[in-house]
């Protein structure tokens, strides 16, 4: 009896988890091809692992101060307020050489520096970094890697934001216009004004109503080089972002007048 119970069981399994190929109504089911799955043939425990690498981002801070700082935006042109330097390994022992200073520790991944009155000017960063390599997967891996950057420092006229920009808004496709971000300052007696580089007064901005109206206002803050933001309770002012793509195209979404706003465009060449 007990022989007989254990063939049955037998054939039961074969039929539940058997698959024969020769016959052409039988689904056969798909073979596991995930590399990153471990229960796959064809898993790879490298795929997704990395030599070390010294390679670090830079970024500059979108405001100088307030409850908004600590918003970062990528890039290496850099206006003045603070920059940051962030390695992308981790648990590593972290060398930086920023000018002349060098910081040393497990704690720096990241360095945050303020720069205070730097001119304009191309600067240097470098990095080291040491770290227990993966020998399985990379046997020639000696665990230390070294890189090397350049950033710019640049004024307020030469950031790409402070442009005019040929587009259109999402409510009227067909009709292109352009707008514009432009420095200005205070002429003697404050009653003028004109379009400045230096002792900036504040901020001006063209037909971002599509009014063709000139609006400004009398602070710096909330502008990187590719990148502008601004939180306001004053309606007129531009409450939202305009971010500048490095091949020239940009994109805003803001409101002005309690009415919002998508603008789409590139940087204005005539």
């Amino acid at each position: 009896m007990r022989k007989y119970f254990f063939y049955t069981m037998l054939f039961l399994f074969v039929g539940v988890t058997g698959c024969d190929k020769d016959d052409e109504n039988q689904e056969c089911p798909t073979p596991c091809e995930d590399p990153t799955n471990p229960d796959c043939a064809n898993y790879d425990p490298c795929l997704e692992e990395n030599p070390v690498t010294a390679e670090f981002k830079i970024y500059d801070d979108v405001y100088t101060g307030g409850p908004n700082t600590d918003q970062w935006f990528e890039d290496d042109q850099i206006y003045r307020g603070r920059i940051k330097f962030e390695a992308v390994e981790d648990s590593a022992n972290f060398t930086w050489y920023l000018g002349a200073e060098t910081i040393t520790g497990t704690e720096f991944k990241e360095v945050i520096k303020n720069m205070g009155d730097l001119p304009p000017g191309t600067y240097t960063a470098a990095l080291v970094v040491d770290k227990e390599p993966n020998a399985f997967c990379f046997p020639e891996d000696t665990g230390r890697d070294s890189i090397f950057k350049t950033f710019d420092v640049v004024g307020i006229c030469d950031l790409m934001i402070m442009n005019k920009f040929k587009g259109v808004f999402d409510s009227a496709p067909l009709d292109s216009v352009i707008i514009e971000m432009f420095p200005w300052k205070f002429l003697p007696g404050n009653q003028e004004w004109e379009v400045a580089c230096e002792d900036i007064s504040g901020i001006g901005y063209i037909n971002f109503s599509g009014d063709s109206d000139t609006i400004r206002e009398g602070t710096e803050d909330g502008f990187l080089n590719r990148y502008f933001e601004k939180f306001t309770t004053q309606s007129f002012l531009p409450k939202g972002y305009l971010e500048v793509f490095p091949d020239g195209t940009c994109k805003a979404e803001y409101e002005t007048y309690g009415m919002a706003r998508v603008f789409t465009g590139k940087i204005y060449e005539p």
